[in-house]
């Protein structure tokens, strides 16, 4: 573990809850969950990077308004474990009914809704899905209301009826989907955050709230807070006032350029897309990144861009730089292939670093016997993993998939959930698109699609879809960041359990209320052309395995296992094999000059005034992050009030993704 981690995971002084589990914590976390749900759903530009804004702000403000009830009442004020509790609830809350719902709640009824606007719908679609997941065309006509749009909330809340058994059953499935990562993350919670001791820089920030909250810090009396946080928070309040009156002049620190105008001519305009920008408190997130990971998420982001050079040199000059996991068309330089290579090696060194770990829990399993007042039993945790997994395989059987794709699919994505969730735990990257990964590419290149039924397909693409799209709010690695804060506070880990399931449960069924509330107001999204195209291409493009598509997964595999080769041998060789992981597909492109920016800022820091040099940057890096926080929470609320296009301070703008 990076040493410049230890604030948070050190053993602090901290009273456990002497309840196994704390009521009022949940209860407290339930009653303002659907204000999480709602500022999730409608606001995703507050959603789409590691660190989401909605949660964050909500337990800001409960943390601020538990310091004023502990002056007056202290008997009665929550204590750290407590609001580690809620923050654990609402950061799931937000997780789900973001990105998850995105590619769930529209589905739903595009297929039904807008089949006349849609063959493909007709052809590929309507007559394989199952009525309790999709809208049939036959019961379109309960909709039309829906369709025109127009209405508001309680015509919407009244008609909720309507879609019961569809939020019922993806309720279902999404809970059994995030109930097998909690159980993992439960058994595995030991060995991540107490042996290996993984740096958690994601959780900075919000222990940092926490623990204020209880009463334990005081940042506004730190000079290296307050400054960035006045200063910062003036920057973006300054700037949406720019959006709202032009004639006042804005200070950019979003998009500034693209490094591509740069190189006009081939093959150097083959490094594509290259945005300059520094978006702030993205940036001060890499302050908390091992210097070692930072590095070499930048030296590997620039790899990738010289790939894409390269492949354009060779004459691929119509696909290098494409991620061929949205269309399962592969093609040179094969980033797709590269990142599923890379993450089933994360997966597979993840079991050997572990694998004594492993023994000792798969020991306690069989005998029943582990640290029941502390957490989870192994075999408590082990039978429930069994359980969802057996649940997920029957909803697959009753939909109509072959059982052997309902295995692959699962099988690979939770290999791949499990080595984001520990790289994350490494890397603590701002954000993690992995643009349209999941195991549908891995189903092309490594089954091929001769052999593959239309029924099972079409099932199989639309029921999972969401196993297969950008993972940015992926809900395990918040999972296992809420377990580390429960370490740091030394809580029952069986309450958190307990909390984030509810809190799975809870965030699914107000994501689609509050999606539902959203298209009965404005109209609904026309979505699931992106579904149908995939269809389309595994049925009508009869190819055999993709040998070169393999190839280039063993390429991902060896590099990352080369890499812990020579670190394991070399401790200060500089690359980590997370940093290619990351950077082979798009989950730096839009702050990496932000990395470097900080990444130069550190090793000066560190250089010439080291630990207490580093403390102070630590209180500078969170000042900033509060304040773009702060101040995005207020646009936010304007935005949902007004839905004027006001500023962002997000990777994507509230109207245009620039804007």
């Amino acid at each position: 573990m990076d040493s410049e981690q230890e604030p948070v995971s050190s053993k602090s002084a901290v009273a456990p809850i002497r309840e196994w589990i704390s009521w009022r914590a949940m209860l407290l976390a339930l009653l303002l969950a659907p204000a999480t749900a709602y500022w999730s759903g409608q606001v995703l530009q507050d959603t789409i990077f590691s660190l989401m804004v909605p949660p964050v702000v909500m337990t800001m403000l409960v943390a601020a308004i538990n310091l004023l009830v502990r002056r007056r009442w202290p008997g009665k004020a929550l204590n750290e474990g407590e609001l580690i509790v809620f923050f654990g609830m609402h950061t799931i809350i937000g997780a789900i009914c973001a990105e998850w719902m995105v590619v769930i709640n529209p589905y739903i009824y595009s297929y039904g809704l807008f089949a006349e606007d849609s063959p493909g719908f007709n052809t590929y679609v309507n007559p394989n899905s199952n009525g309790w997941f999709f809208i049939k065309p036959s019961d379109a006509p309960l909709f039309k209301d829906f369709v025109i749009g127009g209405k508001n909330m309680a015509y919407a809340l009244a008609h909720m009826h309507l879609w019961t058994r569809y939020i019922f059953s993806w309720t279902l499935l999404v809970t059994l989907v995030c109930l097998a990562m909690l159980c993992i993350n439960s058994l595995m919670r030991d060995e991540w955050t107490n042996r290996e001791k993984l740096a958690f820089p994601i959780i900075q920030l919000p222990m940092a709230i926490v623990r204020t909250g209880a009463g334990k810090e005081k940042p506004w009396k730190n000079r290296f807070f307050v400054v960035p946080f006045i200063i910062m928070f003036l920057i973006d309040m300054l700037n949406g006032v720019h959006h709202l009156y032009p004639s006042i002049p804005m200070i950019n620190v979003r998009f500034i350029g693209d490094l591509k105008n740069m190189f006009p001519n081939p093959p150097m305009n083959a490094i594509g897309w290259t945005p300059v920008g520094i978006f702030p408190y993205m940036a001060a997130i890499g302050f908390f990144m091992p210097t070692d990971l930072l590095f070499s998420c930048i030296f590997f982001f620039f790899a990738r861009k010289g790939m894409q050079v390269f492949a354009y040199a060779l004459g691929y000059t119509e696909s290098a730089g494409e991620f061929g996991g949205g269309g399962l068309v592969p093609a040179a330089p094969y980033f797709s292939e590269q990142s599923w290579g890379a993450f089933l090696a994360l997966f597979a060194s993840s079991l050997w670093v572990a694998r004594s770990y492993i023994g000792e829990v798969w020991k306690k399993i069989i005998t029943g016997t582990g640290r029941a007042e502390s957490g989870v039993p192994p075999r408590i945790a082990f039978i429930l993993l069994c359980f969802s997994l057996a649940g997920i395989a029957a909803i697959g059987l009753w939909v109509g998939i072959p059982l052997w794709m309902v295995f692959f699919e699962t099988f690979f994505f939770l290999a791949f959930s499990v080595a984001l969730t520990r790289m994350r735990g490494q890397i603590g990257a701002p954000s993690h698109e992995m643009a349209y990964m999941g195991p549908n590419q891995l189903l092309v290149d490594g089954v091929g699609t001769q052999s593959l039924s239309a029924v099972g397909i079409s099932r199989l693409v639309t029921t999972f879809h969401f196993y297969n799209r950008i993972h940015r709010t992926h809900p395990m690695p918040h999972q296992l960041e809420a377990m580390k804060m429960g370490d740091s506070a030394k809580i029952n880990q069986r309450s958190l359990f307990i909390g984030i399931v509810f809190a799975t449960v809870i965030g699914s069924v107000l994501g689609h209320v509050s999606y539902l509330i959203k298209f009965y107001r404005y109209g609904p999204m026309h979505e699931g052309g992106d579904t149908a195209g995939v269809i389309s291409t595994l049925l009508n493009r009869h190819q055999p395995p993709n040998a070169v598509g393999l190839l280039f997964v063993i390429v991902g595999f060896a590099v990352v296992m080369g890499l812990d080769f020579i670190r394991f041998r070399i401790p200060a060789f500089p690359l980590h094999p997370a940093g290619y992981a990351l950077a082979m597909n798009f989950g730096l492109d839009y702050f990496w000059m932000g990395l470097i920016i900080v990444w130069l800022v550190k090793l000066f820091i560190e250089r010439y005034y080291g630990l207490k040099g580093h403390g102070k940057l630590h209180q500078v890096a969170l000042g900033i992050i509060t304040a773009e926080f702060v101040a995005e929470a207020i646009w936010s609320v304007y935005y949902m009030v007004t839905h004027a296009a006001v500023y962002s301070v997000s990777i994507n703008g509230r109207i245009l993704w620039n804007q």
